[in-house]
C-alpha cells in the first residue's frame, strides 16, 4: 500500500506534538500500518467525535512501561485505483484531542 496525501490540518497536528522523539514515532506508526507491520483499530459514530466511522485508530507511546498517551488517525482511500492510507490526524489521548483532530481535519465539525 502507500501513502495518500495527508488531510490539510495533519501537519499542523504533528508540528503541534510535544517533541522530536514522539513525531518520529507517529511518523513510524504510519510507515508500519502502511506496510502492513501493523493493524489499526475501526473508529466508529461517537456524540463528541462526530462520524469517524471511516478512520482508524492506532496508538503509540515513546515511553515504554505506560499507556500510550497518543493516537493516529487515519483511513483508507483509493488514490489511482488503489488503496492507499491517508494520515488524517495525530495527538494525545487526553480530552480526545486525537478524534476531535481528526473531525476537524475532516471538517466534520
Amino acid at each position: 500500500m502507500k501513502f495518500a496525501k495527508p488531510l490539510e490540518g495533519f501537519q499542523g497536528d504533528v508540528d503541534a506534538l510535544s517533541d522530536i522523539d514522539v513525531k518520529r514515532m507517529a511518523l513510524m506508526l504510519l510507515r508500519s500500518l502502511r506496510d502492513g507491520k501493523v493493524t489499526g483499530e475501526p473508529l466508529e459514530r461517537r456524540a463528541g467525535t462526530a462520524d469517524l466511522s471511516d478512520c482508524f485508530k492506532a496508538y503509540f507511546e515513546p515511553i515504554g512501561g505506560i499507556k500510550p498517551r497518543f493516537r493516529v488517525v487515519y483511513r483508507i482511500v483509493s488514490a489511482s485505483g488503489e488503496p492507499a492510507l491517508q494520515p488524517v490526524s495525530v495527538g494525545l489521548r487526553e480530552d480526545l484531542d486525537a478524534y476531535l483532530g481528526a473531525a476537524r481535519n475532516l471538517g466534520r465539525i
